[in-house]
């Protein structure tokens, strides 16, 4: 049964979960704030949504009634899968980010309140359901069967499955034009999704690295999802909460670049999906290109291994619409976002991380019109919420609270202790009685 670990378990998770999380933040290259959403202020309110109203866990819970965490895991080896490593990675970061934010704010006020619980049997209920829920996604979804990207690769789809792309795949034969427009247009992709997504990296993910038949070419993916077309999102109508307009949509809903690199001393990926390479520009070592989009077909329909979608080949004449795609739109995005006020640009971010991998878990379910998914829109305009599972009081308080820290939390300088004490207080802290 989901949610029957021992606390001996849970702890073990809780230990394991929080050594990767600290491996992964003391490699980040940036700062996650940016100039123009409060990044880490609308993290930290989504994070304390899923952990503290118990979000998470109540959509969860009904999700589990319909479909295992190992059915949505093998349904989802597959390229631009609507969840992946990184969505996957974020079920249990997210809520355990809100979980020690709530614990770290208990023990303040048990300082002068003896009567505060740290952490009451029911949330510990939850947390071990969370817990469980997560550890069955990625052994089931990792060719490795692991929980995390402990060996730096990303590895999901079959040899045989890989073997096929062979023949698609277009040689570049030190062609630098074709190179140079294939990097630009990714490039501008990305720069394009991390606006759209609020700064957030939902929407792209890179895996890798495979390997053809007979090629010691390292083959490696970076595909982005969810480019708005202005049409439905696998047959789900989005629009009611899809705040950003594009007034050029992008020609596919989906694209996905593969190519085969020479030469590389290192190709390693972390939790989050992110490539790091030696050499570091390493677009000079591209030897073959292959580009694609995938059939868009409704999570609940998708069944491994025979079921997973049509991959269509593009040819090399999608680069330049894809550019001009992503250069006007972030051009029309920016120009939108600068006429929002503090409190959207704030409630955007909050939907991202608090909805997305919830709407697209219960797509895999089936039951994603079970739920309301415009609470933050609703926030923003001041209207009452649709949603029986949140309460706007609270969530203002959780803004409110995180101002006095310009929107990040405290809990966060325990990344900074020693080996030692992490492993008798981990990070992420074990079960509190």
């Amino acid at each position: 049964m989901l949610g029957d670990l021992s606390d001996e378990e849970a702890n073990e998770l809780l230990e394991y979960f929080s050594k990767s999380m600290i491996g992964n933040i003391v490699i980040r290259d940036a700062s996650l704030e940016s100039k123009i959403f409060p990044v880490m202020w609308y993290i930290n309110t989504a994070c304390y949504i899923l952990y503290d109203q118990s979000y998470q866990y109540n959509i969860l819970k009904k999700v589990a009634n319909e479909i295992s965490p190992e059915d949505i895991a093998r349904r989802s080896k597959t390229l631009c899968s609507p969840l992946n490593q990184l969505a996957f990675y974020s079920i249990a970061m997210l809520y355990l980010q809100g979980r020690a934010a709530t614990i770290h704010d208990n023990f303040y006020k048990k300082k002068t309140n003896p009567d505060i619980i740290i952490e009451p049997e029911s949330k510990k209920k939850e947390t071990k359901f969370v817990l469980d829920f997560w550890r069955r996604l990625s052994p089931n979804y990792r060719n490795d069967g692991a929980l995390t990207a402990e060996n730096k690769k990303i590895v999901f789809l079959s040899d045989d499955y890989i073997n096929t792309l062979s023949d698609q795949m277009i040689p570049v034969n030190h062609n630098r034009d074709i190179v140079n427009k294939f990097r630009q247009t990714i490039a501008h992709l990305t720069i394009f999704n991390f606006l759209f997504q609020g700064e957030c990296r939902a929407g792209i993910a890179e895996h890798g690295p495979y390997y053809f038949e007979g090629n010691q070419d390292a083959l490696i993916f970076k595909e982005f999802q969810f480019l708005y077309t202005g049409k439905k999102i696998f047959g789900i109508d989005l629009s009611d909460f899809m705040w950003q307009k594009i007034t050029k949509p992008s020609p596919v809903p989906n694209i996905i670049f593969g190519m085969t690199l020479k030469n590389m001393n290192k190709i390693e990926f972390n939790d989050w999906g992110t490539l790091f390479a030696d050499p570091a520009e390493w677009h000079s070592n591209i030897s073959s290109i292959g580009i694609w989009t995938k059939e868009q077909i409704h999570p609940k329909e998708l069944r491994y291994p025979d079921k997973m979608g049509k991959l269509i080949p593009l040819s090399l004449n999608i680069l330049d619409e894809m550019s001009e795609f992503a250069k006007n739109a972030t051009k029309e995005l920016y120009v939108d976002y600068s006429k929002w006020d503090f409190t959207k640009k704030l409630m955007l971010g909050t939907s991202n991380y608090a909805n997305s991998a919830m709407a697209l878990c219960t797509g895999y379910a089936g039951i994603e019109n079970d739920f309301n998914w415009t609470w933050a829109d609703d926030y923003t305009s001041g209207k009452p919420f649709k949603t029986d599972l949140l309460e706007k009081e609270k969530i203002t308080g959780y803004i409110e609270h995180l101002k006095r820290w310009k929107g990040g939390h405290p809990f966060m300088q325990r990344v900074m202790r020693g080996r030692k004490i992490q492993k008798t207080d981990p990070f992420y802290y074990f079960l509190q009685d």
